[in-house]
This record gives C-alpha cells, sequence and structure tokens, in this order.
C-alpha cells in the first residue's frame, strides 16, 4: 500500500474555514490599530505645533496666532481646521494675518491623515501672548476618525498649557 502525500478536499476546506475566521476577526482589529496610531500621530503633531507657537511667542516677545487655512497664507473662519492652518506673528493683535505678518509654520490638509479636526467651542483662532498665555478662553479641538468618531481632545488652557483628553462617551459625534 501507498502512503500518498497532500491534503484531502475536506481538511483544506476546513483549514480555509479557519484562515477565514481568523482574518474576519484580525482585519477589523488593525483596521483600529492603524486609526488609532494616525491619531496618535496627528494628536503629537498638534500638541507641537501648538507648543511651538507659545514657545515662539514668548521668544519673540510678540503675539503669535494659530488660525485654520485652506492655503497656508491666510486665515480661514469657516470649516473644519483640518483643512490645514497656519502658524504667524501677528503684529497687530487682530488675530487676522496680514500680508506683512510672517508665517511661522503651515500644517495642509494632508497632515492630518484622513482625520478631521474639528473646534468644540467655534473658536477661529488660538493666540498666545508674549508671556505664553492663551489670549482668550479656554480652547478645545476635536480630533475625529473618518466616521466623524471623537477620538481624542486637545485642550488649551488659559494659561497656555496644551493637554490632550480622551473623550467622554457623551460627547457628540464630530459635526452634530
Amino acid at each position: 500500500m501507498r502512503h500518498q502525500m497532500g491534503f484531502t478536499l475536506i481538511e483544506a476546506l476546513f483549514i480555509s474555514a479557519l484562515v477565514g475566521l481568523f482574518f474576519a476577526f484580525a482585519v477589523p482589529a488593525f483596521d483600529r490599530l492603524v486609526e488609532q496610531t494616525r491619531a496618535n500621530t496627528v494628536v503629537n503633531r498638534l500638541q507641537t505645533e501648538l507648543a511651538f507657537a507659545r514657545s515662539e511667542a514668548v521668544f519673540r516677545r510678540r503675539q503669535v496666532t494659530v488660525c485654520r487655512s485652506t492655503d497656508g497664507h491666510s486665515c480661514t473662519f469657516a470649516g473644519a481646521w483640518s483643512a490645514g492652518m497656519v502658524t504667524f506673528v501677528d503684529h497687530d493683535l487682530d488675530e487676522i494675518r496680514d500680508p506683512h505678518e510672517p508665517i511661522l509654520r503651515a500644517l495642509n490638509a494632508s497632515d492630518y491623515g484622513g482625520l478631521h479636526l474639528v473646534d468644540v467651542g467655534r473658536r477661529r483662532h488660538v493666540s498666545f501672548r508674549a508671556d505664553g498665555r492663551s489670549a482668550g478662553t479656554n480652547v478645545t479641538l476635536k480630533l475625529c476618525s473618518r466616521r466623524m468618531a471623537p477620538m481624542r481632545l486637545i485642550v488649551v488652557n488659559i494659561g497656555g498649557r496644551v493637554r490632550i483628553a480622551r473623550p467622554a462617551a457623551h460627547l457628540p459625534r464630530c459635526g452634530g
């Protein structure tokens, strides 16, 4: 009697079913992992950008403003912050970038990795005074997934400190 090498049809179907089950559970978990990693990257970039604006305000002894911008040159007062933002020295303290005010940095939409950044309180800008304090009141920006679910909160307090928080379960969806 010869011993044959290989799989029977039943064995091959069983293995295929096991592999299919593995991928059915692994792929969604991997997608969540990728989205969480992307969120961490974006939040770290935003925290760095805001800390840079604050340190530049102190270093230059002038107000520095961060505003949303779609072109990387002028402030836009409507829409999501994830369309882009610009950091500039605000010489005339009007929180609007004028042509003579130098741009320090700019972020564009691709820097957000497809995630959405919206403001919670309808703030048009974040400004830091020469002493590093935030001009105005606390500012909260909400980072949202592609499905518009809140993922992180970026909070700038009146003292100019930037912190990251996880959103509460009852926080409404972005855009709603």
